[in-house]
């Protein structure tokens, strides 16, 4: 057995095991059993036996072409996929393994020049280390380690499969150049293989993001078309309620007529002893009815239904924050926009996410009782807003104090001291925002009686600004010493 023979063999297999290793990771397959994990292992060698004795004796095109086959029809037998699925799968598994193991050996010809190993077999071993540690670092970024989703989705877009079948099939063909040309041609050939596996990775990445996005348009549809269910659930409810209170109303309404005659009479017929008896008589009567009014009447009062963030510390904070609009006498509107699961998974945390809610919200209740304004509203927003994930206050309330815009973020300021305010809430946002690299936009507009006067905007575009939109941008920006706010007129 020859050494080419053999180096040809340990060179197919490091292949092989990284295209299975790729394809198990891109379809996110982790219910492999060990004995599957072994019949991989076994069936990769003998494989690369198989991919040697052809390319010794055929051509290495029938050998290509062969093993490629093979690798589709184990990774459908061992994941239970039809083979046409496979195979788009181990050619884009392929041409990542190749394009790696062209990066891999790149990188070790510096520490093999160095240190002058010259055994083609020790060389091709720490190019096979090199490639292992890349693939597993690949995985492992956020982004990438549940493997391509666009790939897993049974209802794949066609065009987004052939576009990276196109570019796989590209990568492969360009391997295949390097492999059958002379050294001179190689290192243009490389520069194309980089190229090209760069093009790959950008191309996964974008569809990636288009993929989440097409999904989140789906929730967002299913979720509108489960809002409306529930806002007429919740429309029939109260109309049922306006019912019972005109029911309830009438049942009182004969009783205080009888009630307002018997006063009449003692007024107009009375002697004194008589006086004091009914008068206490009449007394207790109209009490005891005006208390069992308030009971009936406190039996119709309910908090209308937030929407659901079906993450239940988000939408505990939010009941709470709505039960404390309601002690202030304060209108209370929730709006969801769509599916936050993957803004708490990969944007912010969900304590984090929470804390702002519960302080944003909190300092619009304080804005509005420092107030005088009749229109007492609030309305939060959580969810993608414009291509990005926010979360947003409206309120009714006071605006912020010009040196107390100025100042936000760089110490505990507020408008509101001596109503409970504390300006610790916005050092935490402001803590918030340079981990999550997400911006602050605050909106201001005149005071007025029938709409929202300012917004305080949480909005998560990896930017990290502080923007101010108002109607006195002019007046701010006279104040303002400090190139990190942005200002502009609303």
């Amino acid at each position: 057995m020859s050494i080419d023979f053999i180096y040809s063999v340990i060179k197919i297999v490091i292949i092989s095991l990284s295209t299975f290793y790729i394809s198990i990771k891109i379809i996110h397959c982790n219910d492999l059993n060990s004995l599957k994990k072994l019949y991989i292992l076994i069936l990769s060698f003998l494989i690369s036996i198989l991919y040697a004795i052809i390319k010794s004796y055929i051509t290495i095109v029938f050998a290509l072409m062969v093993t490629y086959i093979l690798y589709s029809l184990l990774l459908s037998i061992v994941t239970k996929n039809k083979i046409g699925y496979s195979m788009l799968i181990i050619i884009v598994a392929i041409s990542i393994s190749y394009g790696v193991y062209g990066i891999s050996a790149f990188i070790q010809f510096f520490p093999r020049e160095m240190l002058k190993f010259s055994n083609d077999i020790m060389n091709l071993l720490m190019v096979a280390i090199i490639q292992g540690l890349i693939l597993y670092s690949f995985f492992k970024i956020k982004r990438f380690k549940d493997g391509f989703s666009f790939l897993q989705n049974k209802n794949k877009n066609d065009y987004i499969d052939i576009f990276i079948l196109s570019i796989s099939a590209l990568i492969v063909f360009v391997c295949f150049m390097i492999i059958i040309y002379d050294e001179a041609l190689v290192k243009y050939i490389f520069i194309e293989l980089v190229l090209m596996t760069i093009i790959m990775i950008i191309v996964a990445r974008r569809t990636l993001t288009m993929y989440y996005k097409q999904k989140l348009l789906e929730r967002t549809v299913k979720e509108y078309e489960n809002t409306i269910k529930e806002k007429d659930s919740e429309i029939e409810k109260v109309s049922s309620e306006k019912f019972n209170f005109m029911k309830i109303s009438h049942q009182f309404y004969n009783r205080q007529q009888a009630l307002e005659l018997k006063v009449k009479e003692f007024l107009n017929n009375s002697n004194l002893k008589a006086e004091m008896g009914e008068e206490l008589e009449i007394t207790n009567k109209i009490n005891d009815l005006s208390k069992e009014y308030s009971e009936a009447m406190q039996k119709m009062e309910y908090s209308p239904k937030l929407q659901a963030t079906n993450i239940p510390g988000v939408d505990d904070i939010f009941k709470y924050m709505q039960s404390e609009c309601q002690k202030n006498n304060i209108k209370f509107n929730l709006q969801i926009n769509g599916n936050i699961n993957y803004m708490v998974n990969n944007i912010v945390s969900q304590n984090k996410l929470e804390t702002l809610i519960g302080d944003h919200i909190r300092d619009a209740i304080i804005a509005i009782n420092s107030g005088d304004n009749t229109n007492r509203s609030i309305i939060a927003i959580l969810g993608m807003i414009n291509d990005y994930y926010e979360f947003c206050v409206y309120d009714s309330g006071i605006e912020f104090k010009i040196d107390t815009l100025l100042k936000l973020g760089l110490e505990p300021i507020t408008t509101h001291s001596n109503d409970g305010g504390s300006g610790i809430g916005f050092v935490t946002t402001f803590e918030t925002l340079e981990e999550c690299k997400a911006s602050l936009i605050i909106e201001e507009k005149r005071m007025n009686n029938a709409d929202y006067t300012k917004a305080v905007r949480i909005r998560f575009n990896n930017k990290n600004k502080y923007e101010i939109h108002s109607y006195r941008a002019d007046e701010i920006k006279i104040y303002n010493k400090d190139s990190r706010i942005t200002i502009e007129n609303i």
